[in-house]
C-alpha cells in the first residue's frame, strides 16, 4: 500500500552510535507511489532443512518483487561495466605503447567527475523520479560504449577518447548509487537492510567473476570494438528490466534545500554520529589503498605475468569469485553479529595479499590470492555500505550514499600514484609498498575506531 512518508524533521545533535531515531518502516513511500508489491516479506518455515533456511535467508531480499526486478537491471548494467573496466585497462594500455603513467591518468578521470556529480546526486535523487533517474544513467551508458566502439569501427579512436569517455562514466556513476540507496530501504524495510545492500555486492560480484573473462575472451576473438558492442546491448537490458519497476517519486514532505545547504545538513548529520563517522572514513581510507589495485590489474598481470588477454580476463574473474563468496557470507549477517570487527578486518585480508602477490610473482598464486582480496573488498563495500545506511535517517541517506560514492572518486584519484609508482619501480615493488601501508593503517584503525569495532 502507498502512504505518505513522515518527514522526519531536523535531528538533534547527538553522539549516540545506536541506530538512528526514525525505527519505523522503511517501506512506506511518499503519496501518489507506484509501489505495488512493497509488502512485508515471509520468514522462512521453521521446520524446513538447514541449507533451505540458509538460502532462504540468504537471498530473501529477492522475494520483494520491486528489489528483485532493480537487481536484474543493475546486475545486466554491471556487467557491461566489468567488461568496460576490462578493455578499457587493456585498450589504453596497448595504444599507448605499454605506458603506466597514461593508464593511470585514463582511469583518474573517472575521479573528479564522480566527486562533481556526487555534490549534485543527493539533491537530485530527492526531487526526481527514483526509476526515471536510474534509466537515464543507463541509457546514457549505452551511447557511451555505442560511441567507443564506432571510433574504433572507423580507426580513430586515440586514448585522450578514452579519457573523455572515463570522465563521461565518472559522472553517470555519480548520480546511480543515490537514488538505488533511497530506493532499496523503501521496497524492503529497515531489517533486510543489510540483506539486499549484500546482494547488491553479490550481483556486482558476480559480473565481476563473470564478465572480465568473458571480455577476455570477446577481446580476444572480436577486438575490442566487439566488446563494447556488447556493452551497449547489455545496458539497454538493464534500461527494459529497470523499466518494469514501479515509479518512486519523491517524498513532498523532504525539506526542499539548495545544494550547499544541502550539503551542510548532510555533514552536520555524520560529524554528531562518531561510529558513523568511524565508518566512512575506514571506508574511504580503504578504498584508497585497494581499489586502485583492482582497477590497475590488467596492466599489472601483463607486467607481472606476461598474461594474454584471457589470463589477464581470469585473473579478474576470480576477484569475483571471492567477492561472490564474500558477499553471500555477509548476506547472512544480521544485528549483533560483529559486523563493525569484520569490516576492519577486510582491510587486514587485503595487505596480506597484496604482500603475498607480490613476494611471489606466479600466475597461480596470484590467482589463489584473487579470492581474499575479493571476499575482503566485497565486504568493506557492502558491509560499510549498509552500516552507514542504518546509521542514517530517511532525510540524510542520499548524503551518505553520496558520501560512499565519493570513496570511489578517491580511489580513481589513487590510481595516478600507482602509475607513476609503477612506472618508476615496477609493479612487484609498488604492490609490496602499497600491502605494508595497507597493514600499518589497518594497526591503527583497530586501535583507534574503537565504536566501530564493537559494533554488532
Amino acid at each position: 500500500m502507498a502512504a505518505s512518508e513522515p518527514n522526519s524533521g531536523p535531528q538533534g545533535a547527538s553522539t549516540d552510535d545506536a541506530s538512528p531515531p526514525d525505527r519505523g518502516s522503511l517501506i512506506s513511500a511518499p503519496a501518489g507511489a507506484a509501489i505495488p508489491s512493497t509488502t512485508t516479506v515471509p520468514q522462512a518455515d521453521d521446520t524446513s532443512s538447514g541449507i533451505s533456511r540458509v538460502l532462504s535467508r540468504t537471498f530473501e531480499s529477492l522475494r520483494n518483487r520491486q528489489f528483485l526486478f532493480l537487481w536484474f537491471g543493475m546486475m545486466a548494467g554491471m556487467s557491461g561495466t566489468q567488461m568496460q573496466f576490462f578493455a578499457r585497462g587493456v585498450l589504453v594500455f596497448d595504444i599507448t605503447d605499454e605506458n603506466f603513467l597514461l593508464t593511470g591518468v585514463v582511469g583518474v578521470g573517472f575521479g573528479p567527475a564522480m566527486l562533481i556529480g556526487s555534490i549534485v546526486a543527493p539533491v537530485l535523487s530527492m526531487r526526481v523520479e527514483g526509476r526515471l533517474m536510474i534509466q537515464m544513467v543507463q541509457a546514457g551508458q549505452v551511447i557511451l560504449a555505442a560511441s567507443i566502439a564506432t571510433l574504433l569501427l572507423t580507426d580513430t579512436l586515440i586514448w585522450q577518447h578514452m579519457l573523455i569517455a572515463s570522465v563521461i562514466q565518472g559522472g553517470l556513476f555519480s548520480f546511480m548509487m543515490p537514488v538505488r540507496q533511497v530506493m532499496i530501504p523503501k521496497m524492503v524495510g529497515r531489517e533486510l537492510m543489510s540483506n539486499a545492500m549484500s546482494l547488491n555486492a553479490a550481483a556486482m560480484s558476480l559480473t565481476a567473476m563473470a564478465a572480465p573473462a568473458i571480455g577476455g575472451v570477446l577481446y580476444w576473438q572480436l577486438g575490442p570494438e566487439g566488446v563494447y558492442i556488447v556493452v551497449a546491448a547489455l545496458n539497454v537490458v538493464a534500461v527494459l528490466v529497470t523499466g518494469m519497476i514501479g515509479k518512486f517519486p519523491p517524498n513532498p514532505n523532504a525539506p526542499r534545500r539548495s545544494v550547499l545547504a544541502s550539503w551542510i545538513e548532510g555533514f552536520r548529520h555524520v560529524s554528531t554520529r562518531k561510529t558513523l563517522m568511524q565508518v566512512m572514513i575506514f571506508s574511504g581510507v580503504a578504498a584508497l589503498l585497494t581499489m586502485p589495485f583492482r582497477m590497475m590489474l590488467p596492466p599489472i598481470a601483463i607486467d607481472l605475468y606476461d598474461a594474454s588477454e584471457v589470463e589477464t580476463g581470469i585473473l579478474v574473474g576470480v576477484v569475483g569469485v571471492g567477492s561472490l563468496i564474500g558477499a553471500l557470507g555477509i548476506a547472512n549477517l544480521r544485528s549483533g553479529q560483529k559486523r563493525g570487527m569484520i569490516l576492519l578486518m577486510t582491510s587486514v585480508a587485503s595487505g596480506v595479499a597484496f604482500v603475498l602477490f607480490s613476494s611471489l610473482p606466479i600466475y597461480w598464486v596470484g590467482i589463489i590470492l584473487m579470492i581474499p582480496v575479493g571476499f575482503a573488498e566485497v565486504g568493506r563495500f557492502a558491509l560499510g555500505q549498509a552500516l552507514s545506511m542504518e546509521l542514517t535517517d530517511d532525510e540524510h541517506r542520499a548524503h551518505v550514499a553520496s558520501l560512499f560514492m565519493m570513496s570511489f572518486s578517491v580511489v580513481a584519484l589513487g590510481m595516478l600514484p600507482l602509475g607513476i609508482a609503477m612506472e618508476l619501480v615496477g609493479a612487484q615493488a609498488s604492490m609490496m609498498g602499497l600491502g605494508v601501508i595497507l597493514l600499518v593503517s589497518s594497526v591503527l584503525f583497530m586501535g583507534t575506531m574503537r565504536g566501530l569495532r564493537r559494533m554488532g
